[in-house]
């Protein structure tokens, strides 16, 4: 049976390969889609996705990109072109999710951190792209629940930079319609438990949606997976899509 994304042959290029990056990238290739993969630090999670999704028999490329540094995009950009001649979807994946506690505890690096891999990390991989992005092309940004719901403590520059990340692709539509691109934003919710997060903090975030329905990581993943399929094959543009599993 025939995809109904319509994905087969299509070029896509995932900006982080590992956790759920990785099962993105293995959806794609299931309905037929070529996978250009970029890593920055994550060098052997980025080999396994490339070797997962090969054998869905798509052809898949490997690029070590800082996605926040525009010479390492627009190199990037030029193997693309060079391997693919075009792309098609482009999914910005990039992010850091790290606690700076309260206001006092604020340093300039944690806003820089987060000000290079939300914001220019997002900016310089579509400013790049686009020029080999034809008409009917999508593009999808990783903002937070936090930009249209509830604010969670601790996490000042990641929620703020998030928060950007939802205007910027706002404001990237109107730039981007004439083009013929379409641009959107996944506001996640609690996806998978951070590293540094205990099993019993996890839960407690996991049992504090309003919706009495139990879902585990590898469920809230493939939903994930399933909204950035729509995402990529949807007439829609500029908006910003919830995926908070009730955690509102």
């Amino acid at each position: 049976m025939e995809s109904v994304y319509e994905l087969k042959g299509k070029n896509v290029w995932i900006t982080g390969g590992k956790r759920i990056g990785q099962r993105i990238a293995e959806v794609f290739a299931e309905h037929g889609a070529n996978l250009i993969i970029s890593y920055n630090n994550s060098k052997k999670e980025a080999v396994d996705t490339i070797k997962k999704v090969k054998r869905f028999g798509v052809k898949a490329i490997l690029i070590k990109a800082d996605v926040s540094s525009r010479e390492d995009v627009l190199d990037a950009v030029k193997e693309i072109k060079k391997e693919f001649k075009k792309l098609d979807i482009l999914i910005l994946m990039a992010s850091i999710f790290e606690k700076t506690g309260k206001i006092e505890s604020i340093t300039e690096e944690d806003f820089k951190r987060n000000f290079d891999v939300h914001i220019l990390g997002t900016f310089f991989p579509i400013q790049a792209a686009m020029s080999i992005m034809p008409h009917g092309s999508h593009i999808i940004t990783i903002s937070d629940r936090t930009a249209v719901g509830k604010i969670y403590p601790g996490y000042l520059p990641y929620v703020m930079t998030k928060g950007a990340v939802a205007h910027l692709t706002r404001a990237l539509a109107l730039e981007l319609g004439p083009k013929g691109i379409f641009i959107n934003s996944i506001a996640p919710g609690p996806i998978l438990k951070p590293k540094d997060m205990s099993d019993a903090e996890w839960l407690k975030i996991r049992k504090s949606s309003i919706i009495n329905y139990q879902i585990n990581d590898q469920e809230t993943v493939e939903e994930f997976a399933k909204l950035v399929l729509y995402l990529s094959t949807t007439m829609s543009t500029g908006s910003v899509y919830p995926l908070d599993f009730g955690h509102l």
